[in-house]
């Protein structure tokens, strides 16, 4: 009997909040905005979620009310949230998903996102990102700096030039890659440092489940591989000949050429990047005001830039996912339905020719 009643409830929740009685528009005092849901996993049946609700100015001591509950379903939570608040919860207004890191790893994540993917009443634009530890300490702290926790996310999730290493996914992206035979997915890393957040890292996922992180240094690498033509700011450092060479780079442009050999069998990749940007810092031994070393500096920042991008293949063979897509330089090309078996199967055994070619633009503060 609990459960029936339960789904009735449901279903009068969905009703109601879209729709009003005698066609007249519902008091908006009545009803409650989410702008941020976290989950965390419980085990394969039951998660915490927690929503975070922005109150208006003036008519409520705190300014983003916090509930959290147990459940099974999404929507039987929000059900239990709507009681405990005593207002209709609705997603309209949702802006930020984060799940816990040990629920990305069960496989059992794109199951409940799906649910916010097929909710009508959710936007496209919704950030997802996976939070080390518990998603919900996320919501439940206090952020000095940033009153307004909601604003917070939502600006910490917003692209912009200095931070174009992160995929920053929305929903959309993300069940777009669950449901590609070409693509693997990726997602933000988020941790609490302090009295801040931070994007620390970006989760890699092996079909449904997060495999591993890399660093925000290789997530830009994998934006340069997959043809973003304007890249964000860099620190490069390295040895050559013995020396430290560490430079900041910026208004990086970024053009790439990828060639495949169309075969399934011995797949092979050439994979070439023409990179210029501006040194707006410099220490080392090179004088770039003189030509030569400039040149110098450019074939040693070029074979920098090859050495790390041929180590992240490599991890990313080995890890056997293909966040960048290179399979479809193959797919294109094969005849026939084209499967997941397929894509890890050129992971696997493609071989890469890395070429890159680094110009400086010009240079600025020199040390």
């Amino acid at each position: 009997m609990r459960k029936i009643n339960l789904r009735l409830l449901i279903i009068c929740s969905v009703f109601i909040a879209g729709c009003t009685q005698d066609g007249q528009r519902g008091s908006v005092e009545d009803l409650a905005l989410v702008s941020s849901v976290a989950l965390d996993y419980v085990n394969d049946k039951e998660m915490w979620m927690t929503v975070s609700i922005p109150q208006p100015m003036g008519e409520s001591p705190v300014l983003t009310e916090v509930y959290t509950v147990n459940t099974e379903m999404i929507q039987e939570g929000l059900v239990k949230i709507s009681s405990e608040a005593d207002k209709m919860i609705i997603l309209n207004q949702l802006r930020t998903v984060l799940v816990n890191e040990e629920f990305a790893k069960s496989g059992k994540m794109t199951q409940v996102i799906e649910h916010f993917y097929r909710d009508s009443t959710v936007g496209n634009k919704v950030r997802l990102a996976v939070v080390k530890d518990r998603a919900e300490d996320i919501l439940q702290a206090d952020y000095p700096e940033n009153e307004h926790l909601d604003a917070y996310l939502n600006d910490l999730f917003q692209p912009k030039l200095h931070n174009s290493f992160s995929p920053f996914t929305t929903i959309q992206e993300y069940m777009n890659t669950q449901t590609s035979p070409i693509y693997h997915t990726m997602v933000p890393f988020l941790e609490k440092k302090g009295k801040s957040l931070k994007i620390t890292s970006i989760a890699l996922f092996n079909n449904e489940k997060m495999v591993q992180t890399i660093t925000n240094q290789e997530s830009l690498l994998i934006q340069a591989l997959k043809g973003l033509q304007k890249l964000s700011p860099i620190a490069v450092e390295f040895k050559e000949s013995g020396q430290n060479q560490q430079l900041f780079l910026e208004q990086i442009k970024n053009k790439l050429r990828v060639k495949s050999n169309k075969d399934i069998e011995s797949p092979e990749l050439s994979i070439s990047l023409e990179i210029e940007g501006v040194v707006v810092e410099y220490k080392g031994d090179r004088n770039l005001s003189k030509v030569e070393d400039n040149k110098k500096l450019e074939k040693e920042i070029s074979k920098h830039i090859k050495k790390e991008i041929e180590d992240l293949l490599k991890k990313l063979q080995e890890l056997k996912v293909d966040p960048v897509g290179f399979s479809e330089n193959f797919r294109m090309y094969h005849k026939g339905e084209w499967t997941d078996e397929l894509t890890e199967k050129i992971i696997e055994t493609a071989e890469y020719k890395v070429d890159v070619e680094f110009k400086i633009l010009n240079a600025g503060i020199i040390k």
